[in-house]
């Protein structure tokens, strides 16, 4: 009877385990930092640096909001691209004040325009305030 009992506990043990490690690991996309984005051109993935300045073009076609991240303008090393006047419904805050000279993580398409790299942002869910 007790090595029913062991046997099934050890089972409940692996199991959990199991399951708890296949959660982790489908969810612990392994982060990259900003400047090193360039390199995953065409790839999704979880990107992590400091915006240092932010532009809303409010007048322009699109009302495009510029993430600077890691240096100012043009000397960004990456730049996170919101269309807000298509996806203002999908943000709660205004991204270009609440994110300004914040440490974030983002996850999305890396991709390059002119040569710099950049991440289009639709939603605030792809977005992880660090601090």
């Amino acid at each position: 009877m007790k090595y029913i009992k062991l046997n099934s506990a050890i089972n409940l043990i692996f199991i959990s385990f199991f399951i708890l490690s296949s959660t982790i690991s489908a969810q612990g996309e392994q982060a990259i930092e900003v400047k090193e984005a360039y390199k995953y051109v065409g790839e999704t993935k979880i990107v992590c640096g400091r915006i240092v300045s932010t532009k809303y073009l409010k007048r322009s076609s699109g009302g495009p909001i510029f993430l600077n991240f890691g240096r100012d303008y043009p000397n960004q090393q990456m730049t996170g691209l919101i269309w807000f006047g298509r996806f203002s419904d999908y943000f709660s805050y205004k991204p270009e004040k609440k994110l300004k000279r914040k440490t974030v993580c983002v996850k999305g398409l890396i991709s390059e325009h002119d040569g710099k790299t950049q991440m289009e942002i639709r939603t605030e869910k792809q977005i992880k305030i660090q601090n």
